[in-house]
């Protein structure tokens, strides 16, 4: 039987998740389970840094943003994937994270320190790094976007479940029950948690925050890994 494997994001025709599990035979839906909104937000407060959890916290900041940003900035990127979003509009960041919140709050303290932030975000943002670096910078929210779980949808029965942030998760096991025969795999230590709080006792947690690391995690259990 063909095994199934659901990813909560959408995903690309080149999508490296899609491409390695498809080559070894496995059906891939992805889905996010969420919906993403604009917040009006006119102009952002002075700061040094502008530091970006997600892509979506950078397209809403900038396409919200009333004018331009200021020639001094520097900019600072969780991860790669929002790193690469940065530069997609033409701009280099001064600091890029790994995508693990722990590690990426100890290295951007040594760039940052007391120097005023501003973290673009979602509304219901978890405020990882923030709270991390709570007395070692100045920090500022600027919610730039709203995320919502979507209250209908449908996700056939999947032998892997793949998720990539804890809302997702909590859209997913709001409606579904884990089954039998079903495996979980989640993005990062942060998603993983919150699994485990709402009651997923084992949980798989990609070695690199990414489409590459959640693909070699889940092609391991595939293959009885």
């Amino acid at each position: 039987m063909q095994p199934t494997v659901f990813i909560s994001r959408e995903l690309k025709k080149d999508s490296p998740f899609r491409l390695r599990l498809e080559a070894i035979g496995a059906e891939v839906r992805g889905q996010s389970l969420i919906e993403f909104t604009p917040v009006d937000f006119g102009t952002a407060p002075p700061c040094d840094w502008v530091f970006f959890y997600s892509k979506k916290a950078v397209r809403f900041f900038f396409e919200g943003l009333d004018g331009a940003a200021p020639d001094t900035l520097k900019w600072a990127a969780l991860g790669r994937g929002t790193a690469a979003a940065l530069s997609a509009r033409g701009i280099t960041p001064d600091f890029i994270g790994t995508g693990e919140p722990e590690g990426v709050a100890a290295a951007f303290a040594e760039e940052a320190a007391s120097r005023r932030v501003l973290f673009p975000q979602a509304r219901h943002s978890r405020q990882s790094i923030q709270q991390l670096l709570e007395g070692k910078i100045q920090a500022a929210s600027l919610v730039v976007y709203d995320n919502r779980p979507l209250e209908s949808f449908n996700i056939p029965f999947c032998q892997v479940l793949t998720f990539t942030s804890p809302l997702n998760a909590e859209a997913y096991f709001g409606k579904y029950a884990l089954q039998e025969g079903q495996a979980v795999v989640a993005i990062g230590s942060t998603t993983a948690a919150a699994l485990h709080r709402l009651g997923v006792k084992e949980v798989a947690v990609a070695d690199a925050p990414s489409e590459e690391g959640l693909a070699a995690a889940v092609a391991a259990l595939l293959n009885g890994g």
